[in-house]
C-alpha cells in the first residue's frame, strides 16, 4: 500500500484526506468514505479500512469536511455536501483511478450524506452504508443537539459559524434530507446497523430502508448485539467482509 496525502480546494478552504492505493499500478476502483460528525480522522483510515481494502486492490480515500480539525474554515451541513462532489470531481482523474467505478461508504451522519449524494451523482456505481441517520431534519430538534455541538467546539474537532445553528441545520438539512432522496437512489444499495444501537433505533433505520426503490438492487443487514459504532471487533468483521462482499459485486 502507498498513502498520498491531499489538499483540495473548496474557495478559499483547503480540504484535508488521505489517499490509500494499492500496490498494483493498474487504475484501481475507488471507495470513497464519508465520516460521521465528526467520525475518524484521515490518517486513522490506515487501520480501520485503509490497509484491508487496498489489500483487496481498492483505492480509499477518507478525508474532513471544511470546519473539520485540520481542514480549513467553519462547518455547514449544505457546503459538506458540496465538499462531497468537489472530491470526487478531483479524484477521477487520479491516474491510479479507475472512474468508472466508484463507490460510496459512508457512516452514522455520513451514511445520511452518501445517500443524498449518491441520489444526485450517476458517477456512484453502488452506495453502502453503516448506521445512517435516517432523517437530518430530527437532528437540531434532539435535546442533545447544544451539548454535542459545545462538546464537538471543546475538544476543537468542529467550528461552527456564528449564527443559529439549530435554525441554520434545519433550513439545509431540508435540502438534503436521506428520507426525501431516497427514493430517487438508482444504483446498488447496502445498509448495516446494529439492534443494539444507542443513537440511531433499527426501526428508523428500516424506515429509511423502506423509502429506497424495490426496482434497485438493495438490502439490509441487522447485526445482533452491534451498536451504533460497531465498537465490537466481532461486528467490525461482519461489517467489512459484508461491505466488500458488495463491492466485489458491483465495482
Amino acid at each position: 500500500m502507498t498513502k498520498e496525502f491531499l489538499q483540495i480546494q473548496f474557495r478559499k478552504e483547503l480540504i484535508n484526506g488521505m489517499l490509500y492505493l494499492p500496490d498494483s499500478n493498474k487504475p484501481a476502483p475507488l471507495i470513497l468514505h464519508l465520516n460521521g460528525m465528526p467520525g475518524f480522522e484521515p490518517e486513522e483510515e490506515e487501520t480501520r479500512l485503509g490497509n484491508f481494502f487496498t489489500s483487496k486492490n481498492y483505492a480509499y480515500f477518507a478525508f474532513d469536511y471544511v470546519g473539520v480539525r485540520q481542514s480549513t474554515g467553519l462547518f455547514e451541513y449544505i457546503y459538506s455536501q458540496e465538499n462531497i462532489n468537489l472530491v470526487l470531481s478531483k479524484l477521477v482523474h487520479h491516474p491510479r483511478i479507475d472512474p468508472s467505478r466508484i463507490g460510496l461508504l459512508g457512516e452514522s451522519f455520513g451514511g445520511a450524506m452518501g445517500l443524498v449524494h449518491t441520489s444526485r451523482d450517476d458517477r456512484i456505481r453502488c452506495l453502502a452504508i453503516r448506521s445512517p441517520v435516517y432523517d437530518t431534519e430530527e437532528i437540531p430538534k434532539m435535546k442533545v443537539f447544544d451539548g454535542l455541538v459545545q462538546m464537538w467546539r471543546a475538544n476543537k474537532q468542529m467550528r461552527f459559524p456564528k449564527i443559529n445553528l439549530k435554525r441554520s441545520f434545519l433550513f439545509q438539512s431540508r435540502h438534503y434530507n436521506p428520507m426525501k432522496q431516497a427514493p430517487y437512489l438508482k444504483c446498488p444499495v447496502r445498509i448495516i446497523t446494529g439492534d443494539r444501537d444507542e443513537i440511531v433505533p433499527v426501526e428508523k433505520i428500516e424506515k429509511l430502508y423502506k423509502q429506497i426503490p424495490d426496482k434497485i438492487d438493495k438490502e439490509i443487514k441487522i447485526v445482533p448485539g452491534a451498536n451504533h459504532k460497531f465498537s465490537k471487533t466481532k461486528d467490525f468483521e461482519i461489517m467489512k467482509n459484508y461491505f466488500l462482499q458488495f463491492y466485489e459485486t458491483y465495482l
